[in-house]
C-alpha cells in the first residue's frame, strides 16, 4: 500500500504544485481580508482533484505496470508542470492560448534571443533537478499487490470523484470549460486543442475566402488625385521612451530634424503585449465585443484593394508561416520580406533601413495613382542590440534616472538605441513622402510596448498575457502633408482634438480607413481616434 500512497501522492503534486505556487505568489499581492481571493482558490483545489483521481485510474486497472505508467507520467507531465511554474514565475500568469501561438510560430533565432534576455540561469539549474531527484524514487518502485477488492474500490473511487470533470467535457464538447484548466494535466492539453482549433480556422479562412467581402465603399478624394498612405507597425516600443512623449534622453532627434509636424497622440494603449493577438485586431474588423469577425469579415488590405488601391507589404519581422499575419501580408498587391534570419538558407538579419530603397522604389513609381503601404518593422524586438548598425549606437552612458547594474545599463542603452533608429526610419519615410505628390499621411504604432526596468530594476518584461502599463502604452504618430490636411474634413483642428483621447489600437483599422476618407457600413466612426 506505501506504493500506492506514493504514486498517488506523486499524481496530486503534479496537479497541485502550480496552483498552490500561483496561490503563495498573489498572497503576498492580494489582500487577505478579501473572501473572494480565498473563495476562488478553493473552487480551484476543488476543481483540480477530478483530474487526478482521473490520471490516477490507471493505477487500480493495471496495477502491475504502475511502474511504466508512473514513469510516463513522470516523463510527460512533470516537464509541463515545470514549464508551468516556470511561466508564472516569468510573467506571473498561468500558460494560455497566445503562449503557444507565440512558441508555434516563433523560430528558433526569436526563441533563444528571448530566453537570453528574459529566461534566468536559475531555471536551467533546477530544471534537471525536479526531473532527476523524483526519477530515482520512480526507478525503485515495485509493481502494486492490490487485490481484486481494492483494484474495484480504488477504480470505482477514482470513477466516482472523476465524474465532474468528465460531465464538463461531455457538456462542453472537450472545451474544458469552467475552470478546470488549471493542473497541468489538463491545462497544456485545452491550450493545444484550442490552439489546433483556431489554426484551422485560419486555415480555412485563407483557403476558402474568394468573394469579396466588402461591396459598397465609397471615397471622399477625387479619382484623379494621387493619394499615397503609409502604416508602420512598429515592434516593442515603449512609448515612455520616446522624446516626443518626454523622455529625457533624445530618442526622436531625426523626426524634430524633419521640421513636420508630428501629432503624437498621447492615450493609446495597445490590448495585448504580444504581437499576433494585437494585429489579429489591427488588421481585421475583430475585437473583444466580436471576436467572430476575425474570420467573418475581411481584412484591411483586402478593404483597400477593393477600395482601388495598390497595396504594398514591407516586412522585417522574423518569417513567420501559418498566421494571420502571414495570410494578410499575402494578400496585399506587392508583398516583400526582408528578413530571413532563423531560416537554413540565410544567415543575415536586416536593420529595418534596409527597406528604405525598396520604399522610395514604390513611392517613385507614378504609373500607380492610389498606393497603401504597410511596413512592419523588426524594431525594438529583443535583442535590442541587434536591431541597430554600429553607427548608430549613440547612449553609451548610464541613465542617471535608474539604478540598475551595469548589465542593465547596457540593456537599456541599446533599447533606447533602437527607438531613436526606428526614429531615424520614420523620418527618412516621411522626407522620402514629402518628395511625391498628391495626399499623404504616415501612421506609425507600435504593437505593443515593453518594461524596461519600469516596474522592476532587475527586470525586463515582455511578450506577457499579464500585461502592465508600460507593456500596453504605445506611441501613435500621424504625419500628414499640407494637401491632405486640406481636402480633410475638419482639417488639422479634427487631428489636434484626438490627441488627448483615450483609445485602444485593436480599433484603429476604423481610423485609419477614415483616415484614407474611405466610408463604408463596416467603419464605425465612433471608434476612430479622429
Amino acid at each position: 500500500m506505501s506504493n500506492l500512497f506514493l504514486c498517488f501522492g506523486y499524481i496530486l503534486w503534479i496537479g497541485f504544485l502550480p496552483l498552490l505556487y500561483t496561490f503563495f505568489r498573489s498572497l503576498s499581492e492580494a489582500s487577505l481580508k478579501d473572501p473572494l481571493f480565498f473563495k476562488l482558490f478553493l473552487k480551484d483545489v476543488v476543481r483540480t482533484f477530478p483530474v487526478c483521481f482521473l490520471v490516477a485510474l490507471p493505477l487500480f486497472v493495471f496495477p502491475t505496470f504502475a511502474k511504466a505508467y508512473m514513469l510516463f507520467i513522470h516523463f510527460c507531465f512533470v516537464p509541463l508542470m515545470f514549464i508551468e511554474i516556470s511561466h508564472i514565475y516569468l510573467f506571473k500568469t498561468r500558460i494560455g492560448l497566445n503562449t503557444f501561438f507565440t512558441l508555434f510560430v516563433s523560430n528558433m533565432k526569436e526563441t533563444k534571443e528571448f530566453m537570453s534576455q528574459n529566461v534566468p540561469t536559475i531555471l536551467f539549474i533546477l530544471a534537471p533537478l525536479f526531473l532527476g531527484v523524483p526519477l530515482v524514487f520512480l526507478l525503485l518502485l515495485q509493481p502494486l499487490e492490490l487485490s481484486l477488492m481494492q483494484q474495484i474500490i480504488g477504480g470505482v473511487l477514482c470513477v466516482v470523484c472523476a465524474v465532474p470533470f468528465v460531465r464538463n467535457l461531455f457538456k462542453t464538447g472537450f472545451k474544458f470549460k469552467d475552470g478546470y484548466i488549471l493542473n497541468p494535466y489538463s491545462n497544456v492539453f485545452y491550450h493545444l486543442y484550442a490552439y489546433h482549433k483556431t489554426y484551422s480556422e485560419l486555415k480555412n479562412w485563407v483557403n476558402q475566402k474568394k468573394a469579396p467581402p466588402f461591396q459598397g465603399i465609397v471615397s471622399k478624394v477625387d479619382p484623379k488625385e494621387p493619394e499615397t498612405y503609409v502604416i508602420v507597425i512598429g515592434e516593442s516600443a515603449n512609448r515612455s521612451h520616446f522624446s516626443l512623449y518626454g523622455y529625457p534622453r533624445d530618442t526622436n532627434e531625426f523626426l524634430k530634424k524633419t521640421g513636420e509636424k508630428i501629432y503624437t497622440f498621447k492615450n493609446v494603449i495597445s490590448p495585448f503585449a504580444q504581437t499576433l493577438p494585437v494585429l489579429e485586431r489591427v488588421l481585421t474588423f475583430m475585437d473583444s465585443e466580436h471576436p467572430e469577425y476575425l474570420y467573418q469579415k475581411g481584412s484591411i488590405v483586402e478593404f483597400f484593394n477593393q477600395a482601388g488601391f495598390k497595396t504594398y507589404w514591407f516586412s522585417n519581422q522574423y518569417a513567420l508561416s501559418d498566421t494571420l499575419i502571414t495570410a494578410v501580408s499575402k494578400q496585399a498587391s506587392w508583398e516583400k520580406s526582408f528578413n530571413f534570419s532563423g531560416m537554413k538558407r540565410f544567415e543575415k538579419t536586416g536593420f529595418d533601413g534596409d527597406m528604405l530603397p525598396d520604399f522610395q522604389k514604390v513611392l517613385s513609381d507614378q504609373t500607380v495613382l492610389k498606393k497603401v503601404i504597410f511596413v512592419h518593422l523588426i524594431g525594438s524586438h529583443s535583442a535590442y542590440a541587434n536591431r541597430y548598425p554600429a553607427s548608430f549606437k549613440h547612449f553609451k552612458e548610464p541613465f542617471s534616472g535608474k539604478n540598475l547594474s551595469k548589465e542593465g545599463h547596457a540593456l537599456l542603452n541599446a533599447y533606447d538605441d533602437s527607438i531613436r533608429y526606428t526614429d531615424y526610419v520614420l523620418a527618412q519615410m516621411i522626407t522620402l513622402l514629402k518628395a511625391v505628390s498628391g495626399e499623404r499621411f504616415l501612421l506609425y504604432l507600435s504593437d505593443h510596448g515593453e518594461d524596461i526596468f519600469d516596474t522592476d530594476t532587475k527586470k525586463i518584461l515582455g511578450h506577457s498575457q499579464l500585461a502592465n502599463k508600460p507593456m500596453t502604452e504605445i506611441p501613435f504618430l500621424l504625419w500628414c502633408s499640407q494637401e491632405y490636411i486640406n481636402t480633410l474634413q475638419g482639417g488639422e483642428a479634427r487631428l489636434e482634438a484626438g490627441l488627448e483621447k483615450p483609445y485602444n489600437s485593436q480599433d484603429v483599422i476604423h481610423t485609419i480607413l477614415i483616415l484614407a476618407q474611405l466610408s463604408h457600413p463596416d467603419v464605425l466612426p465612433q471608434k476612430s481616434l479622429i
